[in-house]
């Protein structure tokens, strides 16, 4: 009883349809939070902008600055500057990253169905003359072979890379989204810090400046 249960075509219909509407809310929730980067990158850029300035204006400034500001309170105000400038950047990267990945994974699942629609309409032709002739085909996608023909124009440190996440991923149907979301984490992180920092050349900048 439990074997006819288990090969039971309308059993493993229901498990794979309950799966792919799972795994799909999966990827829906993913790429909502994936959408939002660009928010976070415009804060970002504020902010960078707000630090080039900043900086600027206390290097160009300097002879004016330093009797007001002492030389401890200009150079603790620089290197909160430069740190934050420098976190702004990774947090730029970051969200390219993450913009870059979710564009890909739009695209794809745009273009995706039109593919194995094709596919499956043209295998089922395919295996009715084969079955006609007595001929044994394979008629199945080869994942491989695919990868293989994708990695071809990178250089070779690229191609070993592109192998390294297949096999790391192999059976992660979210793995596109991972990269996206864990870009978009990395992005939070650094502007979260670099508006630390710049929050931070602010308080100095009151604090040796207190006497003025």
């Amino acid at each position: 009883m439990s074997n006819s249960k288990q090969t039971d075509p309308l059993l493993e219909w229901n498990r794979l349809n309950k799966e792919n509407a799972e795994q799909a809310l999966v990827s829906a929730t993913f790429k909502c939070m994936a959408d939002t980067s660009p928010i976070v990158d415009k804060f970002s850029m504020w902010l960078l902008a707000g630090t080039g300035a900043s900086g600027a204006l206390l290097i160009s400034r300097i002879e004016a600055v330093i009797p007001h500001l002492t030389a401890t309170g200009f150079k603790w105000c620089l290197f909160f500057l430069i740190v934050s400038a420098i976190l702004g950047f990774l947090a730029k990267y970051k969200s390219l990253r993450c913009q870059i990945q979710n564009e890909v994974n739009t695209k794809l699942t745009e273009l995706m169905p039109a593919i194995f629609a094709k596919h499956k309409e043209d295998k089922t032709e395919i295996q009715e003359y084969a079955k006609q002739r007595g001929v044994a085909l394979e008629t199945d996608i080869s994942l491989s072979k695919v990868i293989a023909e994708f990695a071809k124009p990178f250089p070779f440190w690229v191609r070993w890379l592109i192998e390294r996440q297949v096999i790391k991923n192999q059976g992660n149907r979210q793995a596109g989204f991972h990269v996206a979301i864990k870009a978009y984490s990395g992005q939070l992180f650094f502007t979260f810090w670099q508006a630390v920092f710049f929050l931070a050349f602010l308080c100095a900048g009151a604090w040796y400046a207190r006497g003025i």
